[in-house]
């Protein structure tokens, strides 16, 4: 738990003359924990602040490094793990707490970022309180649900997210086919948040000789690369079926897997040929991580975007991408991606071979695949997320006044 201090210094304006907001994130996923969700968030919470907006954050506990200190905006209640999914904390808030702390805190408006216990608690905070409340939708329940073997859980499950969704202002999506999928589910009062990527952090220019000689690669040889969370719901097993026959076609060739989560230490017991688990990486190790491969396969069919395969993108790598999900808001075949049939082990066999025996096209796809992520900006991403708070915000302005 922490002890509210002004996450940032009363300013008159943010640096668009405009008058500073005060916004109150609710969310069981933050730092330091890893996930597409996590890292979403913090980059959000950066962006606002650094335009002069205040921001508090109340989430789940996750143990801490030696010596390394919270994050100053953080509010957290006690967690333990969740059972479904280890890696994430599963909170207990306390209500009159953080309705104590959120009081201090004055915001001007709640974003309910997840709806378990801890966006349950952001709602019924912003209701004591007065103040309107936004949610995101970051995660496909239909998938989960298939790949977790839930599907008796999915009706119950979208009962009670209309439920929750209807208590706030605007549910923000990150990317249109999503937003079509809420629609078709009832829920209608949308917006879209969609996602960005800092091209100097993912680039060509990361790639490296002495990356892929630690990975067991040569100059010649090829490196197909997955990033992400190891979990069920990215449909891992799909491309690792696909891999025995890549690697028996292209001796020499190997597989790296960037990430953490619940299939880590499995797929490291199995010791599969040529697969080699490379952990949580980040910094210029991740960005070499890109940048250093031939083609960045992704078979996941969950994403509600899907930051990963803009990040492989923007560092000029040939992407295999299955065609669902999110990621179609942006990935174009033939001309930035190459996209194949989802759930086909073999569409991926033959999208991964077509671009291991065609150096050409994986250059035309590496090049379509930057200018992609070039138009893709936060700044823009971050100053229409403001905005839309600023309207959200006013708008409860207008009720309380009446």
């Amino acid at each position: 738990m922490g002890v509210l201090t002004s996450p940032l210094p009363e300013v008159a304006t943010t640096d668009d003359g405009s008058a500073p907001l005060r916004i109150a994130f609710f969310s069981e996923v933050y730092w330091p924990m890893v996930s597409g969700v996590a890292i979403t968030l913090q980059r959000a919470v950066d962006a606002l602040r650094a335009r002069g907006h205040a921001v508090r954050v109340y989430t789940a506990s996750y143990p801490l490094a030696d010596g390394v200190p919270d994050r100053p905006e953080v509010h957290r209640s006690r967690s333990r793990a969740f059972f479904l999914y280890p890696d994430m904390q599963w909170a207990f808030p306390r209500h009159r707490e953080l309705v104590r702390d959120a009081a201090d805190f004055r915001p001007d408006v709640v974003h309910a970022a997840t709806e378990f216990a801890v966006g349950v608690a952001g709602i019924r905070v912003a209701k004591a309180l007065g103040v309107p409340a936004v949610a995101s939708a970051h995660t496909h329940y239909d998938e989960y649900a298939a790949r977790y073997r839930l599907g008796w859980a999915l009706e119950p499950g979208w009962r009670y997210l209309r439920w929750f969704y209807g208590r706030t202002e605007r549910v923000l999506c990150p990317s249109r086919v999503y937003e079509n999928h809420l629609h078709g589910r009832g829920v209608s009062h949308t917006a879209l948040w969609t996602r960005g990527v800092d091209t100097s952090v993912f680039a060509p220019a990361f790639r490296s000789a002495a990356y892929r000689e630690a990975v067991g690669v040569g100059s010649d040889d090829l490196l197909v690369t997955y990033v992400g969370r190891l979990a069920p719901e990215k449909n891992l097993d799909l491309l690792l079926d696909a891999w025995r026959l890549i690697a028996a076609r292209h001796p020499g060739a190997r597989l790296a897997l960037v990430g953490g989560g619940p299939r880590a230490e499995s797929l490291a017991r199995r010791r599969l040929p040529g697969v080699r688990l490379m952990g949580e990486l980040r910094g210029d190790a991740l960005s070499a991580a890109y940048a250093s491969a031939d083609v960045f396969a992704f078979p996941s069919t969950s994403e509600t975007f899907g930051n990963v395969l803009l990040e492989a993108m923007a560092s000029g790598v040939a992407p295999v991408v299955a065609a669902a999900g999110g990621v179609m808001d942006f990935a174009r075949h033939g001309e930035n991606a190459w996209t194949v049939k989802p759930n086909s082990s073999e569409a991926l066999v033959e999208g991964i071979d077509r671009l291991a025996g065609d150096p050409a096209l994986r250059e035309r796809l590496g090049a379509g695949a930057v200018r992609t992520a070039a138009a893709r900006r936060w700044d823009a991403i971050h100053d229409g997320l403001a905005q839309l708070y600023r309207e959200v915000a006013g708008k409860g302005r207008l009720v309380r006044a009446a």
